[in-house]
């Protein structure tokens, strides 16, 4: 069922925020003047990564699930660096760099998954993952993964630099759809953690980044870098529920994913 939340949350909210930036991008560009028109490139990149999220949303076999991990990684770099500007163009590459941090996490994941477990199915890997060993390592790696791409504490700053492409990227990408990745991955996988040291260290970092965003957030002027801050904070929180592992805390994590998409 959360694979499903999360498809409604990508095609409804990603929906509204491209016919938004129907009327927006035309303003957009009314005020930077390039030689030509860069619309179609822009609206293309958008669908793909709409298109890519859901695919991620409904993998169930890992491989896949990296492909589209890395496909978002590619989209945001494009869309970050739009503009063309030096400063575009710099935190678009900070983005790219920090989440290939992320994606060679994942690689390595699924070598020692393959090699350990034979599979790469996620259902059959929560089923039958062991307790200890290198098996739950990769499930740490996985979770490490995770939190590169929803931009928690250290690896923050791509976010906020995100923040430079225009306002429609920064609705999808970086506050309602790609940073969710993250707390999905670790969502799916609370059952491979359950009962082990991982789960409270994923809760531990998750309420640091909480606690340090909110604290960040309050002390910022400008507005972008506040809604930075508190998607910092909000999936950290989210971070942290899943870490907790029960049932009512599982709940009240989908109910903030669905919250902060809002």
């Amino acid at each position: 069922h959360r694979a499903l939340l999360m498809v409604l949350i990508i095609s409804i909210v990603g929906s509204i925020v491209c016919f938004q930036a129907i009327p927006y991008m035309g303003s957009h560009e009314a005020h930077l003047q390039p030689a030509k028109s860069r619309q179609p490139h822009f609206f293309f990149i958008m669908l793909a990564f709409l298109g890519a999220m859901n695919g991620m949303a409904l993998s169930n076999d890992l491989t896949l699930f990296h492909f589209f991990f890395e496909f978002t990684t590619l989209c945001s770099f494009l869309l970050i660096s739009h503009d063309g500007t030096p400063t575009a163009v710099r935190n678009g590459v900070r983005a790219l760099w920090m989440n290939s941090l992320g994606c060679l996490a994942f690689v390595v994941a699924m070598i020692i998954l393959y090699q350990r477990l034979g599979t790469l199915d996620l259902q059959e890997i929560i089923r039958t993952v062991p307790r200890a060993g290198l098996p739950l390592v990769a499930v740490a790696l996985l979770s490490l993964a995770a939190f590169s791409k929803s931009a928690q504490f250290p690896f923050q700053s791509w976010l906020l630099g995100a923040m430079v492409a225009p306002t429609p990227v920064s609705a999808l990408l970086h506050s309602s759809t790609m940073v969710k990745v993250g707390v999905y991955l670790v969502v799916r996988l609370t059952p491979a953690m359950q009962g082990t040291l991982l789960s409270p260290c994923v809760a531990l970092f998750g309420a640091v980044s909480f606690l340090a965003g909110a604290a960040l957030a309050v002390g910022q002027s400008n507005g972008k870098k506040v809604l930075a801050y508190s998607t910092v904070s909000n999936l950290g929180l989210i971070f942290a529920c899943a870490g907790l592992n029960s049932a009512e805390a599982l709940t009240a994590a989908t109910v903030l994913i669905v919250f902060h998409a809002l």
